[in-house]
């Protein structure tokens, strides 16, 4: 019991530290600045922008002239 017990408390403690598993993205302005995307920023082609959410949760959204370059983050 106290095996299984332990195996278990090992999962819980891997998952909680794998954090949610998502993919960030570094957007880097035309004016130098960058924005950190929580998940892939998706792209409207009717109103020609970006559209993200930030560390903070805040949803962005970013002219396409102003997004100068788009990199996912390889941790």
């Amino acid at each position: 019991m106290k095996k299984i017990l332990g195996v278990l408390l090992v999962c819980i403690a891997l998952f909680a530290f794998s954090g949610c598993g998502s993919t960030h993205y570094t957007v880097t302005k035309t004016d130098g600045s960058t924005i950190v995307s929580v998940g892939e920023p998706s792209y409207s082609d009717k109103s020609k922008s970006y559209e993200l959410k930030d560390l903070d949760g805040d949803k962005v959204i970013l002219k396409r002239e102003d997004v100068k370059e788009i990199k996912e983050n390889k941790d």
